[in-house]
């Protein structure tokens, strides 16, 4: 029943998800086409100088929320959103007066004049969104997330509209189209603090005994870590939009895509497994005989559903990036098939069981190492080939060297080998016959057949879906345990 409810919880989340990426990419496919390139890659790089310092300034206060939480009774539960959500009040604001402040200084680190209108309009954007920072964390604690569903799905579209309407309709520019990211904020901001309360209304007010050199104890080594951990996200966006200017920078914008179902499955399940592990932390159970067939039971049902669409992505990245954003953006599909490599990797979830079995400085300091390294050898990479190609390529090496370091020490935890942590036969059974069916279904609708982009692309998944879906039957894969829970009502 337990893990039934798991993956319940983890649906709710993931439906969210879906619907957040749906605002990505739809605004994305929108202004793609209606914006000039330079004028999109200027409004791009707006949410990458946003999304760059909000790790900084959120402090790793975000996970506080799944870890406290179930430790506390729900008695002090109110007081203890409080007091993080004051913080965020704090930090928000100075977030803000940064970026107005400041704003003519990062135009021309970026080399763009118009970024300092840009990021003044946008500047109010930290101090609405930064108290929103936690929900899901308080949510998915008692066991609530489909409210975290209804609110991701009533503040995307909200978003959506108020971006897209002033440019569609009213012919507006970036700059709109900004101002309309800031009246979203503001709505979105009062529905999440009604939501995040809504777990504790009724369960009273005590003084919550977690002091708040507590809450930054286990909180600041997960900044550095998350510092460390935005430069080796940001670090080639920085180096493509300095060095290349924002034409380039708006194709790889668009390359660098993270696709929707491997964020919504890692996302949700990592949002449910924090809080139980943390709770399985502090009970202290027996890492392999309670944590451990957690663990690997959400890591073979992640790589079930998401390989074969990583797969099929790969093979016809080109004709996806056409499709979503127009044939001036067909050079994005290089970038998209190096990034969608690193996710056969990051769908291992290794995050919240480091964090929640006390080993966040271990987590920090591998961050900090590949940090360095991305820097170092992506300036080089800059320096002696000038390529944006090879930057992307830079940046994908260095993420699976972090992978194999913080799966060392999962492995280490569990008291086994790294090479034991991957179910390798249930990857060949899934790999190996997904790679074989696209390469006869590209060569065929691609290599061969002169077809509409849409129309391949639905034709070509159509028969790979079939082909796979026999293939798994014969090879036994059990699909129906992951969705069997589902349909389960009890």
């Amino acid at each position: 029943m337990h893990k039934t409810n798991n993956t319940k919880q983890a649906s709710w989340i993931a439906i969210g998800s879906l619907f957040s990426f749906g605002f990505t990419i739809v605004s994305s496919m929108i202004l793609s086409r209606y914006f000039l390139k330079e004028d999109y890659g200027t409004y791009k790089q707006v949410l990458y100088v946003y999304n760059t310092l909000l790790t900084v300034f959120t402090l790793g206060l975000p996970k506080a929320f799944s870890y406290f939480l179930p430790r506390v009774p729900i008695e002090q539960a109110k007081n203890l959103i409080k007091k993080v959500t004051n913080l965020f009040f704090i930090l928000g604001g100075l977030f803000s007066l940064i970026l107005f402040l400041f704003s003519s200084e990062i135009a021309i680190i970026l080399n763009n004049p118009d970024l300092e209108e840009a990021i003044r309009i946008f500047s109010p954007v930290p101090l609405l969104m930064l108290p929103t920072m936690g929900l899901e964390g308080i949510l998915s604690t008692y066991r609530m997330t489909k409210f975290i569903a209804i609110y991701t799905v009533l503040t995307r579209i909200l978003m959506l509209l108020c971006v897209v309407v002033p440019v569609i309709i009213l012919g507006g520019g970036y700059k709109e189209a900004i101002m309309g990211f800031v009246l979203a904020s503001f709505i979105s901001f009062l529905i999440a603090l009604h939501f995040k309360y809504k777990p504790v209304k009724n369960s009273g007010n005590e003084k919550c005994k977690i002091t708040y050199s507590e809450i930054f104890k286990f909180a600041l080594p997960l900044l550095y870590a998350s510092l460390w951990g935005i430069l080796i996200s940001s670090t080639d966006q920085f180096f493509i939009s300095r060095y290349f200017g924002n034409e380039v920078f708006a194709e790889f914008s668009n390359g660098s895509l993270e696709l929707p179902f491997v964020s919504m499955i890692v996302g949700a399940t990592s949002t449910v497994l924090s809080p139980i592990f943390s709770r399985m932390s502090n009970e202290k159970v027996d890492p392999q005989k309670e944590i451990f067939p957690v663990w690997k039971s959400v890591f073979e049902k992640s790589a079930m559903l998401i390989y074969p669409l990583v797969i099929f992505s790969w093979f016809f990245a080109d004709i996806i990036m056409v499709v979503l954003f127009g044939n001036q953006y067909e050079n994005s599909s290089i970038y998209f098939r190096i990034k969608v490599i690193i996710n056969f990797f990051n769908i291992i979830i290794y995050a919240p069981l480091l964090i929640n079995i006390g080993k966040v400085k271990y987590y920090a300091n591998v961050h900090m190492i590949i940090a360095i390294s991305v820097i170092i050898l992506e300036y080089a990479a800059v320096k002696l080939f000038n390529s944006p190609y090879l930057i992307s390529v830079v940046s994908l090496i260095c993420q699976l060297v972090k992978t194999y370091a913080l799966l060392w020490m999962v492995s280490k935890f569990f008291k086994i080998k790294v090479y034991q942590l991957f179910p390798w036969k249930l990857l060949f059974q899934i790999v190996f016959p997904s790679i074989l069916i696209l390469t006869v279904i590209y060569f065929v609708f691609v290599g061969i057949l002169d077809m509409n982009y849409i129309l391949t692309l639905l034709i070509s998944f159509t028969i790979y879906f079939v082909l796979y879906f026999l293939c798994s039957l014969w090879m036994k894969l059990d699909y129906l345990s992951i969705f069997k829970p589902l349909l389960n009502r009890k």
